[in-house]
């Protein structure tokens, strides 16, 4: 069923009605076949093959991929194939391409965002394995009968492996970076909102971004697991009382360890922001190449202040709601 190419079971109005309407473009991975100016050859794809209110070769069933997609499509891996033990639960929310992730990582150990992109079968954008990267580490925080992480980003590299393959896990960690401490703590607020019912729309118009985006926050959120309470309620790092040290002695020796551990980086990240004239860049975190919410680097204090204010709108409408 290639384009340009008569074909026994999709004659060639209906196969040039189908990549006309696709915009002669794959409508998986989005390369321009030569219809559009592009090199890709498409092929014409049926959506099912066992379908009851329509034809089998009716348009609304038919779609354009290219060579590529077409071959992974009919050839994608299940749940089955995964190097880690999937639930049906699991499967709700994966993706046949999260399959194959977590193949490459099984095959090749810790890898960047684009090198994991290089190496599956369709061709993805970065972004849109990126997504699925987020996805597939807040797999544990997701699914309810799930108690395990799979997969897991190193604070130090930026790149991503199954859980046994990473030494230090960017989950839970205070980011060196005011920008990303920031993104960190909304993604939390905007998780938290959304668990609690606050419409999606709405949550999107408080904080000022297209409601797409929330779904990322929401995303990455589950992945990284920001520990909020480590700041005050108000954006600011945790309050120096008194009881601070108390505390601290009443807890295991490795959760004192690790509250120390928070308060020492808050203290890093504020004094650098003070300490520079300058803006700080993406530190510690390799492989976050800037998204559309990313586009302004920004000191401690304007984290801070953002913060404050993404908060207070999203307390506003819950109260409203």
């Amino acid at each position: 069923m290639t384009e340009g190419v008569s074909n026994e079971t999709v004659d060639a109005e209906t196969r040039a009605e189908v990549l006309a309407a696709a915009a002669h473009r794959c409508q998986w991975c989005g390369r321009d076949g030569p219809g559009a100016g592009g090199s890709a050859t498409l092929h014409v794809h049926h959506a099912s093959r066992d379908v009851d209110e329509m034809d089998e070769h009716d348009p609304a069933n038919l779609t354009a991929v290219c060579r590529k997609c077409h071959n992974w499509l009919h050839n994608q891996p299940s749940e089955a194939d995964a190097p880690v033990e999937l639930t049906d639960a699991d499967g709700q929310v994966l993706l046949p391409q999260d399959v194959e992730i977590l193949q490459v990582l099984a095959r090749h150990g810790p890898l960047s965002t684009g090198d994991i992109a290089d190496e599956l079968t369709p061709d993805l954008t970065v972004s849109s394995v990126r997504e699925r990267l987020w996805v597939l580490m807040g797999l544990d925080n997701t699914v309810a009968s799930r108690t395990k992480q799979i997969v897991d980003q190193s604070s130090e590299t930026g790149e991503w492996g199954l859980v046994g393959q990473i030494s230090t896990s960017a989950r839970g960690r205070i980011p060196d970076d005011p920008q990303t401490l920031l993104q960190r703590a909304e993604d939390e607020r905007v998780r938290q909102a959304l668990d609690r019912g606050c419409d999606r729309g709405a949550v999107a118009d408080v904080i000022g971004i297209v409601e797409r985006t929330t779904w990322n926050k929401e995303k990455r959120a589950r992945a990284f697991a920001f520990p909020l309470d480590a700041l005050d309620d108000r954006g600011g790092r945790p309050p120096a009382d008194a009881d601070a040290d108390e505390t601290l002695t009443d807890l295991p020796t490795d959760e004192a360890d690790a509250d120390t551990e928070m308060q020492q980086r808050l203290d890093a990240v504020e004094d650098a922001a003070d300490g520079e004239a300058g803006m700080l860049s993406d530190g510690g975190e390799a492989d976050q190449e800037p998204t559309e919410e990313d586009d302004e680097e920004i000191t401690w204090s304007d984290a801070k202040t953002q913060l404050q204010q993404t908060i207070e709108a999203l307390e506003e409408l819950e109260k409203a709601l």
